[in-house]
């Protein structure tokens, strides 16, 4: 079940209060038109009344998607205790930035491998940088699976657009390996832990 609340907020602008929803638990089977509202980023932007001043504001929530089993923790407040109740039979990911929070669910949502989708990431990232030394990307954000292709974001005007059999590949790669990350509870994954996990060293000897 959603739930959420009314609290004040500050605007760093104008040093004016002003009342805000806070969510502290999403979940789009209760509410399917929420999951636009994540997905986008509108959920977490808020103008200010006294000034107009327009900011997306973090704080510490829970996404929990019973149907497709995953749940996506933000922890935007280091200092205050993340929503993280475990889930058995869920995937469970803890993430610390707003942009990150929406790209994890997206890649969720999208039915991907996160992992394997990080590793894509890499490979990916490391072909546009070769190939195209001149356009200096330095990151890579899951936007979309739509038909048989899959999107990436190299900066706000720029999208890489690779056919998703390109993700599939690795995907496959991944799972019969029979690869598991030794952890319990929520897992952080980005591409340093990708490095760090030992997937590489499983996938070297296949």
């Amino acid at each position: 079940m959603s739930n959420r609340h009314t609290i004040s907020f500050t605007c760093p602008a104008c040093r004016q209060a002003f009342t805000m929803t806070k969510w502290t638990n999403i979940s789009p089977n209760d509410d399917p038109a929420i999951r636009k509202h994540v997905m986008t980023g509108d959920l977490f932007h808020h103008t200010c009344p006294h000034c107009g001043n327009r900011m997306m504001i973090a704080y510490n929530c829970l996404y929990q998607d019973r149907q497709k089993k995953f749940a996506v923790s933000l922890q935007a407040d280091r200092n205050q205790p993340a929503v993280t109740p475990l889930l058995p039979g869920y995937q469970m990911r803890l993430e610390h930035t707003l942009l990150s929070f929406v790209e994890r669910i997206r890649i969720l949502d999208a039915g991907l491998d996160d992992m394997a989708f990080e590793l894509y990431r890499i490979v990916v990232l490391t072909q546009v940088r070769r190939q195209h030394p001149e356009r200096s990307v330095t990151s890579l954000r899951f936007d979309a699976v739509e038909g048989d292709m899959i999107f990436l974001q190299a900066s706000q005007t720029e999208q890489v657009k690779l056919p998703l059999s390109s993700y599939q590949n690795i995907a496959d790669k991944v799972k019969k390996s029979g690869f598991h990350p030794k952890v319990s509870g929520y897992l952080t994954i980005h591409g340093k832990w990708v490095q760090q996990s030992g997937i590489l060293d499983v996938l070297k000897k296949q």
